[in-house]
């Protein structure tokens, strides 16, 4: 399902998405402080995409397709100054709305206090998560 991995900008707002077999993507961005490092290394049962390391106000992003059993799950291990947590970046049955409703673009800010839906159409926060272990 993987498409590819790479660094990336601020996800701009997109309308379409292909409602049948939508290409996914997932934007990881670091707000989590000047001067922290960032090491966040995203998998799925069949993907492991490995460790991408993050500076204050960088962006990640991968691509995929969910599969047909709406059982697509991607998390991501987060670490920085001695801390690990995780949170899901791509979750079928959790995640998929909000994601197909800004353009198939499922957009994160990692915070201090968690992970948050990013919504380019209003370019704020719409979800903060807490971290769990």
């Amino acid at each position: 399902f993987l498409a590819h991995v790479q660094q990336a900008r601020e996800p701009a707002v997109s309308n379409s998405c292909d409602f049948f077999f939508p290409k996914m993507t997932v934007y990881i961005k670091h707000s989590m402080g000047d001067g922290v490092l960032v090491d966040v290394h995203c998998k799925s049962k069949d993907d492991d995409l490995g460790n991408q390391p993050l500076a204050q106000g960088q962006w990640y992003r991968f691509s995929f397709r969910p599969n047909l059993g709406d059982t697509t799950l991607f998390w991501c291990d987060v670490s920085w100054d001695g801390r690990r947590q995780v949170f899901d970046a791509y979750h079928q049955k959790t995640t998929y709305g909000k994601c197909h409703d800004v353009g198939c673009d499922c957009p994160w800010e990692l915070t201090p206090n968690g992970p948050c839906f990013y919504n380019p159409k209003t370019q704020k926060n719409d979800l903060c998560e807490g971290w769990r272990g």
